[in-house]
């Protein structure tokens, strides 16, 4: 008792009040970003782009109902799966969706869970949401028309982390551009909890990435695109990262650096001023359309 009467008892104290205010903090703001609000859904005409998209559902492979909207393309064209970020919407993936519609692709554009039009209440950055994907993939083998042995898979940030994942499950998924991939999903996450300040980001993510495990009941290395990325042999991989995020950039060459070279696949890392997440405008984004769609339309094309 006399301990905690002392200088040092009262050091103590405030040291593990501020320890519990930390956890506290981090525990809110863990739940802020796996519980994020959802992306307030503006209406899409279609019909004035001269494009016909249907609304679809589907369920996830653990049964979560997804919302879509599929565009068709040319008969017997390879279908491709878009995949939004983190805190965002399908709504954000229309003009890729029109690219390569204009390409001939048959494009699959959904709300991942706790998003937009879909059921579920949390998310996990990824790692739950790769579930979604193959779920994507699996509802396209339903439809007639569209060969479905080769399947193309577009991703920013979470959705380019989700299909990393899925690929792994689902070999038909042979063509990947992967916008803002980052290697795992407590990397992310530790990112947005802590605001990119760098001592916490490199040293205490593991209290953030523990809380999400927690809750995503996967922390193993099948839940680290950084670990699966190297294994997808046979797949045609574009990574796009950001000029102006030289850490997640940096983070993304490393990646990229363990795709063996392979005779039947192409990989390439492009760095842009910007990408899709930092938000392009007039010809920049034009060009990052023509990009994409170029790399799809040349090793996924018919």
């Amino acid at each position: 008792m006399r301990f905690w009467r002392s200088p040092l008892g009262a050091l103590a104290v405030v040291l593990l009040l501020a320890a519990g205010g930390g956890i506290g903090a981090t525990a809110y703001q863990v739940f802020r970003q796996t519980a994020p609000r959802r992306a307030t859904e503006v209406p899409i005409d279609f019909e004035s782009m001269m494009v016909r998209a249907e609304n679809v559902r589907f369920p996830s492979t653990d049964g979560i109902d997804l919302a879509g909207w599929l565009i068709r393309g040319a008969p017997d064209q390879a279908p491709i799966v878009l995949c939004h970020d983190l805190g965002s919407s399908k709504a954000s993936l229309v003009n890729v969706a029109l690219a390569l519609s204009r390409a001939g692709f048959t494009v699959l554009m959904f709300d991942f869970r706790a998003h937009g039009d879909s059921a579920g209440e949390r998310s996990s950055l990824g790692v739950l949401e790769k579930r979604d994907v193959v779920g994507a993939v699996d509802f396209l083998g339903t439809l007639e028309g569209l060969e479905t042995k080769r399947i193309g898979v577009f991703g920013v940030g979470m959705g380019a982390h989700a299909a990393v994942l899925a690929a792994a499950d689902r070999p038909a998924l042979r063509v990947l551009v992967l916008d803002g991939l980052y290697p795992d999903a407590s990397y992310e996450l530790a990112r947005r909890v802590y605001l990119d300040w760098s001592f916490a980001v490199d040293h205490l993510s593991f209290v953030s990435g523990g809380m999400l495990a927690a809750l995503s009941g996967s922390a193993g290395p099948e839940a680290r695109a950084a670990d699966v990325i190297g294994h997808l042999l046979g797949r045609d991989l574009l990574l796009l990262a950001p000029a102006s995020d030289t850490r997640l950039a940096d983070e993304m060459m490393r990646m990229y650096q363990t795709v063996p070279d392979q005779a039947d696949a192409d990989g390439n890392l492009v760095v842009l001023p910007a990408t899709h997440a930092d938000g392009l405008y007039a010809s920049d984004l034009t060009h990052y359309h023509e990009r994409v769609a170029e790399f799809f339309s040349t090793r996924l094309g018919s």
